[in-house]
């Protein structure tokens, strides 16, 4: 059985942004020119400025403003730009993520998990698991970021009425729900090669290069809590990992 539900509401911060890009690209705010100040758009907004500064880290994902610190943030292109980068590097970049992008529902629905998905999910063939199936835009864009599927074991599916509304990610309403913390999120990315319903669903051509990545998010005992498959146009994202070297001399 699938459940259709309504598109969530756009987020505060995600609305800002929206507004600002809006702004900048009709030329309100020209090329070099400063935005006003986290506080002033806090007010303007009545927002807090932990909003606004989404909001602004929004832009600067598109490639609309760059920040100089004791100057502010300016404006750094008037046209959104094709590609999307996103830098993980620990899990509040995840966080960042989720916050950062808008989710659109495609549906959610009980399925009974198979052998081939049981070796990846860490459980048995024909365990009962929920499937939620989105796509992410940009705070004001309207094309798809990525096709993802996320598949959690039933017994946490409660949390998938406050996932659809799109303000946190699955593995933290788990933790906050159930007190269910991850302690290791795996994470495999590999090129693939994108079937129609994908090209279709991200508006490029059938069988196009894409990125996959799947994250599965290890709870204690090995338990597996989240596993999430993101789908992403090839030309259309840039995936960044910084890694901290030590000296062991």
């Amino acid at each position: 059985m699938t459940t259709r539900i309504a598109e969530p509401p756009r987020s505060k911060h995600a609305l800002i942004a929206a507004a600002l890009s809006t702004d900048i690209q009709a030329g309100k705010y020209k090329i070099g020119d400063l935005l006003p100040s986290e506080a002033e758009l806090a007010i303007s907004h009545g927002v807090s400025r932990h909003t606004v500064r989404i909001a602004l880290q929004s832009l600067h994902h598109l490639g609309l403003v760059v920040s100089h610190q004791g100057v502010g943030t300016k404006v750094h292109k008037n046209r959104l730009t094709s590609r999307y980068q996103h830098s993980f590097n620990s899990v509040a970049d995840l966080l960042q993520y989720a916050s950062s992008t808008k989710p659109k529902l495609i549906d959610s629905e009980e399925f009974k998990v198979t052998a081939a998905q049981a070796e990846q999910f860490g459980c048995k063939p024909g365990e009962r698991w929920w499937r939620m199936r989105t796509l992410r835009f940009p705070p004001s864009g309207t094309t798809p970021l990525a096709y993802s599927e996320i598949h959690i074991p039933l017994a946490l599916s409660a949390v998938i009425a406050d996932a659809v509304k799109g303000k946190q990610p699955v593995f933290a309403l788990i933790e906050k729900r159930f007190h269910l913390t991850p302690i290791e999120v795996r994470q495999d990315i590999a090129a693939t090669s994108l079937t129609r319903e994908e090209a279709e669903l991200l508006g490029v051509p059938r069988n196009g290069p894409g990125l996959e990545i799947i994250r599965r998010y290890i709870g204690k005992g090995e338990r597996v809590l989240e596993v999430a498959r993101s789908v992403h146009p090839g030309k259309s994202f840039k995936y960044s990992m910084h890694v901290q070297l030590q000296n062991s001399g």
